[in-house]
Formats: structure tokens, C-alpha cells, sequence
């Protein structure tokens, strides 16, 4: 392969596609331009066909569902992100579309042919994998030694990065459209309890989540407290595990 991919490539090629799209009218090779309106179901665990998706905007959440009705949600899936059908039904998760989801969809299997982002395909896969084990190792981390304030701020703050800077002058946030019974189901929590938590980091002067929007009032103090080091997702170590695997 030529030069090393940066940890975010997977956003760069995605944001390529994307230019490509607009400038020419046309899709990438292999590509098809997707729209999934809030509320659709994009994987689920019957899903057979495989697909690997690049997200340009908007936001999506993986869930398990316990034989007791009781659900889960394992991971969320912003811009930049990838998404394959064939991970999630492998480890039997159904994926859905919690606001307005643009993407690119790839069809078949991955190979390493191609003059557009499906030659990447492999590699990016590779890369994704590596940061969603990062961050479920640190959601387990959370759940199993963390207390409710810690768990809560330690997710908002790993999403406000992810989401990356607000459009909306002024604000330390971002826009975020989970509700409050999903964040509970990521974090082990009941919908009251983090309703709690989210009541008293407003009153501590740490953090609003109104109307749809995270604003931190004071970011700095909130990492702080919950212990929060954003290394995890964006991680240096990964560099060296690229540069290994591009030398095989």
C-alpha cells in the first residue's frame, strides 16, 4: 500500500465520496448513496446480505435484545463511522437509525481492487474494528467501576468528541438526539437515574442536555471528575499496529 492512513481515514474517505457525489452527480464505484429516515431499522439480526456502510451524517445505535425483553445498546455509530452487516449479525445485533442517516453503501464482499475508497475497504474495516473494541473496553470499564455520574459524563464526553464541534456559535456541545431511556440502556442505568444524574450536573454547574443539545458549562471540571482521557479514541498506539499491518 502507499502512505500510512491516519486513524480517521475512514472519515476522509467517507467526506471524499461524498465530494465526489456532488461534483459529478455520480456515486463512486461500488457505492450507492443511502437514506435511512429517523426510526428505520438498518441491520438486524436476520440480515444475510453483506454490506458495509460509511456514515456521512446522522446517527445510529446498535442494541441487543435479552430473551427478558430487556435491551441493551452496545455502541453509537456517528459520521465518520462504519458500520458492516456482517459484524453486527455475527455478534446478533440489530442496528437503527435514531435521526436522519445519509450514507455510502457497499455491497458483496470487501477486496483489495478498485480505484476509489473500496480498494481502502480492508484497512478501514481493520481500523474501525479497532476503535469500536476501544470503545466497548472502556464502556465496560465504566459499567463495572464506575458510579452513575461517572458513567453518564464519561459517555457525554466521548460523544461530544465524536460528534466533533457544534455548528451553533458559542456552544461547547453538540447536538445530540438520544433520549434519555438510550443512554440508560448503554450505561446499565434506568431512565429516572439518569434523569438524576443529568439534574444534578446542571445544578454542579457541569453540564446541560436540553431540547436536543449537550452544552458543557464546564467541560474542563467534568473530565475532572469522571476521570475522562480521550486517548482511547484517538489512540497512538494505533499508528504502530497500521504501520505493522500495511508492512504485511
Amino acid at each position: 500500500m502507499g502512505e500510512l492512513m491516519r486513524p480517521d481515514d475512514q472519515l476522509i474517505i467517507s467526506q471524499a465520496m461524498a465530494s465526489e457525489h456532488r461534483k459529478h452527480g455520480a456515486r463512486p464505484t461500488r457505492a450507492s448513496l443511502r437514506h435511512f429516515p429517523a426510526g428505520t431499522t438498518i441491520f438486524d439480526t436476520e440480515s444475510h446480505l453483506s454490506r458495509v456502510l460509511f456514515i456521512e451524517n446522522g446517527w445510529t445505535i446498535s442494541s441487543k435484545t435479552m430473551l427478558n425483553g430487556t435491551r441493551i445498546v452496545t455502541d453509537f455509530f456517528l459520521h465518520g463511522d462504519v458500520l458492516s452487516s456482517a459484524s453486527t449479525s455475527m455478534s446478533h445485533e440489530t442496528v437503527h437509525a435514531v435521526s436522519d442517516v445519509t450514507c455510502y453503501e457497499f455491497q458483496g464482499q470487501m477486496s483489495g481492487v478498485g480505484s476509489d475508497g473500496g480498494s481502502q475497504l480492508p484497512l478501514i474495516m481493520t481500523i474501525e474494528l479497532m476503535k469500536r473494541h476501544a470503545r466497548i473496553a472502556e464502556r465496560l470499564a465504566s459499567i463495572g467501576r464506575r458510579d452513575a455520574f461517572g458513567r453518564t459524563g464519561h459517555l457525554l464526553l466521548e460523544l461530544a468528541i465524536r460528534a466533533g464541534n457544534s455548528k451553533r456559535p458559542g456552544l461547547d456541545g453538540f447536538e445530540c438526539p438520544l433520549k434519555q431511556s438510550e443512554i440508560g440502556d448503554a450505561l446499565g442505568l434506568s431512565t429516572v437515574h439518569v434523569n438524576r444524574v443529568l439534574k444534578e450536573m446542571r445544578l454542579g454547574g457541569l453540564l446541560s442536555f436540553r431540547n436536543g443539545i449537550v452544552e458543557f458549562l464546564n467541560r474542563r471540571k467534568l473530565m475532572e471528575l469522571v476521570d475522562f482521557d480521550p486517548s482511547y479514541l484517538t489512540g497512538s498506539s494505533e499508528t504502530a499496529s497500521l504501520q505493522e499491518i500495511q508492512q504485511t
